[in-house]
């Protein structure tokens, strides 16, 4: 059997598209820290946050209220004033501290290391509670305009006056591409690995791509959970007995409860853990082989049933999701900005997931959550950050993604037929999964290894 401490990385503040991300990324972090090369250089996770003054509403200009945003920096890299910055974006999470896994790009650029915390997550809160009105504020136009302001206080101020690359991985890696396209003249290029760069409100792609993964023998063993499970809707006891399975008593809504066992099988997939997902599965009872590896998941990465439900965000409190992911503020931005909702495939043969998560699900947990009764504007996002993207205006991004990686549907990518401007670069990570170019781990394949190499190049020719 294989154990849930087969990767080993040093990355730890990669932001998510959902809330898996930021756990798996914590859970990475508990393991036998892996040197470069046997480098034992590193960057303290834990050095001491600085912070900025930052404008609540910079397209206000009559408007004063202010809030402290927190940023990292680590210098020790740079030979000058004149050294390169890479600017690492942290996402929908609290940001930890200066990822250990830009050690490697910073020692090898001589570069200067810097990550700014989003605004409305970890403690870089303009609020003292996330009401709906309080967070009108948080948006991806807002995050780019205070990685904007940041970054000209760090020149001016900090005498970072070398070139900048911005950096992000998932939903911050989107953001790093869409910094480079509006703000060219701050930063020279970007690296955005994994980042779904298109917003989505019905993303039924990623629930396709999840059951091809698994092959035709595991998502026939899912289908038998998923059948069980829906059968036993209509039977509160047994339907009781399923959730005692999963831990998952905390969850009422009984959709929220179908809703974690389709991410469970999800998180599988996604992370790389799909021969032991599918081994379990592939026995007599293939409900009990779900439910363990669901357990193992709570135990190894340290979370529960209401980790990442929308059971889990009704708290107005910052401070409750201060250590974790920002699973309240994240909804709101789903809810309002990029959808994202992983809903079950149309075509049911070609779904790991119950057809009750859908369009109606995720529309009702805006409503519960926040009173919101509209669409996510996708389109509006889509027109003002993916489209130009594709045009020969935008140059300088490397987007880079794992083929196992549902999020890929997400990107721009060859297998897309988004690949349209010759003056980005795209790369496919065979057998890589979400993010894994920005791990380090000792059995990293030749094709994570050739990513990782692109990008350096790539960064050496942009700060020339």
């Amino acid at each position: 059997m294989k154990s849930f401490s087969f990767i080993l990385c040093l990355f730890s503040a990669v932001a998510m598209a959902d809330f898996k991300e930021f756990y798996f990324q914590r859970f990475q972090k508990k393991q036998e820290a892996v040197k470069w090369s046997g480098d034992s250089d590193s960057i303290s996770n834990t050095a001491n946050p600085r912070n900025f003054t930052q404008r609540l509403n910079p397209l206000d200009s009559s408007d004063p209220r202010t809030f402290t945003q927190r940023y990292y920096i680590n210098t020790q890299y740079a030979e000058n004033k004149l050294s390169p910055t890479l600017f690492f974006l942290c996402g929908e999470a609290t940001c930890e501290g200066l990822p250990n896994s830009l050690n490697y790009f910073g020692k090898t650029l001589k570069a200067n290391l810097v990550a700014l915390e989003h605004r409305y997550y970890g403690k870089s809160q303009p609020f003292e509670n996330l009401s709906t009105e309080n967070l009108k504020y948080l948006s991806t136009d807002y995050a780019l305009k205070d990685a904007a302001s940041f970054q000209k206080y760090a020149m001016d101020t900090l005498g970072f006056q070398g070139k900048w690359i911005v950096v992000g991985g998932s939903y911050a890696g989107s953001l790093a591409a869409y910094y480079r396209e509006k703000y060219p003249e701050l930063v020279v290029g970007a690296l955005s690995s994994s980042g779904p760069v298109r917003a989505e409100a019905n993303f039924e792609d990623y629930d396709r791509h999840v059951a091809t993964v698994a092959g035709v023998e595991c998502l026939a063993d899912i289908k038998t959970v998923v059948a069980q499970l829906e059968s036993a809707l209509s039977n509160p006891e047994q339907l009781a007995a399923l959730k005692v399975k999963f831990s998952a008593e905390k969850l009422i809504d009984a959709l929220d409860f179908v809703y974690l066992v389709a991410d469970m099988g999800a998180l599988a997939i996604q992370y790389g853990y799909r021969d032991h997902f599918c081994s379990l599965l592939h026995t007599k009872n293939p409900m009990e082989g779900y439910a363990k590896f669901t357990r193992e998941i709570y135990n190894t990465w340290g979370i529960d049933a209401l980790s990442g439900s929308a059971a889990g965000a009704t708290s107005l409190n910052p401070a409750d999701y201060e250590k974790g992911a920002g699973i309240r503020q994240w909804f709101y931005q789903s809810c309002t900005e990029y959808g994202y909702w992983q809903n079950a495939y149309h075509e049911e043969k070609l779904s790991a997931r119950s057809q009750m998560i859908n369009s109606e699900y995720h529309a009702s947990i805006c409503r519960r959550l926040f009173g919101i009764e509209t669409a996510a504007q996708t389109d509006a996002l889509n027109q003002k950050f993916y489209f130009p993207l594709l045009e020969n205006s935008t140059s300088n991004i490397f987007f880079s993604n794992g083929s196992r990686d549902p999020w890929m549907n997400l990107s721009i990518a060859k297998e897309n037929g988004n690949d349209l401007n010759p003056k980005n670069v795209v790369v496919t990570i065979d057998g890589a999964a979400h993010c894994d170019d920005l791990r380090m781990n000792p059995s990293d394949s030749s094709s994570i290894k050739e990513a990782r190499s692109k990008f350096l190049d790539l960064a050496r020719d942009w700060i020339k």
